[in-house]
């Protein structure tokens, strides 16, 4: 059986999930009340099952109405990238690739990588943007990101994993106190002191997986802020101690009177890795832009 939604139809479902009520949506949309809760019923028999179903005078998402919920994000956010790369470059022959950077991240390569990739690639402009706010693949199923550097390996269908290069979780303490001596940190160093963090969200296979779950135990409390060189002003002026991979740690420590420490003592592994959604043709800027940068790091190894 044929569905035929229009793209007014996953537009609709989008922002009644972004809004949570018909008028809210219709605003968002620029469409009356009354015309968007045609599109609902419209959208419904063209689906040929309820979406929708009210309670207490509030429209919530039946399942059906959830897994195409699904489907409306990823065609719309698509969608939108492709309109705005092509409003931005009109008749231009360039192609816009947005990096975004996860935790851990330093930034003193991206000058030399831009500029090879510019030698590889003279039609792709990258765009950069740091991210410590949202889950970490969460930009580039929105279609906010078409790529992303992270220390970890992903395995996920929708998403494609390029590994880079191999690193190490280390722990930051300030230089001359106790822990700075010690041949490694474990779980229970980090107990009664802040842990500081400039990364908001918890990242699968870094050290709250590695290390404070797998050493029961975990930081009495945290002390989030903005940035890495803020984090590395707070460790080594004694208010706490943090964690990060060793290529942040390296350029931390050159600047800060901090001092990176191994963690446990067998140390803790980390694969930098580029993702890109796997729906991206081989061809696409994206997935270009992600093998020359894949290939650089691996070659200047971090």
């Amino acid at each position: 059986m044929a569905i035929n939604l229009d793209i007014r139809h996953l537009r609709m479902l989008v922002a009644l999930d972004q809004h949570g009520g018909v008028t809210a949506a219709a605003r968002a949309l620029g469409v009356t009340q009354p015309a968007l809760s045609h599109q609902i019923q419209e959208a419904e028999r063209r689906a040929g099952v309820p979406l929708f179903r009210r309670v207490r005078r509030k429209l919530v998402f039946t399942w059906q109405g959830q897994e195409l919920l699904q489907s409306a994000r990823l065609v719309v956010a698509e969608l939108d990238r492709a309109q705005r790369d092509l409003a931005r470059y009109g008749e231009e022959v360039h192609a816009l690739v947005r990096l975004v950077t996860r935790a851990y991240c330093p930034f003193h390569w991206l000058p030399d990588f831009l500029v090879s990739l510019q030698e590889a690639h003279p039609d792709i402009e990258l765009e950069h943007h740091g991210e410590t706010l949202t889950a970490p693949y969460a930009a580039l199923e929105a279609g906010l990101a078409d790529l992303v550097l992270t220390p970890g390996f992903v395995s996920r269908p929708e998403l494609r994993s390029i590994p880079c290069f191999e690193d190490d979780l280390v722990g930051l303490v300030a230089s001359g106190s106790p822990q700075a001596s010690q041949a490694c940190l474990e779980a229970a160093d980090y107990a009664g002191q802040p842990f500081i963090t400039y990364s908001t969200v918890l990242e699968g296979g870094l050290e709250h997986e590695q290390f404070f779950r797998h050493g029961k135990g975990m930081p009495d409390r945290y002390q989030r802020t903005s940035s890495p060189e803020a984090m590395a002003a707070l460790v080594s002026g004694g208010l706490g101690i943090s964690i990060a991979s060793g290529w942040l740690a390296r350029d931390l420590c050159a600047r800060h009177a901090i001092t990176a420490v191994p963690l446990t003592s067998g140390g803790l592994r980390c694969t930098w890795s580029v993702v890109t959604r796997s729906s991206d043709a081989v061809d696409r800027p994206a997935v270009l832009a992600a093998a020359c940068l894949a290939d650089w790091l691996a070659y200047h190894g971090g």
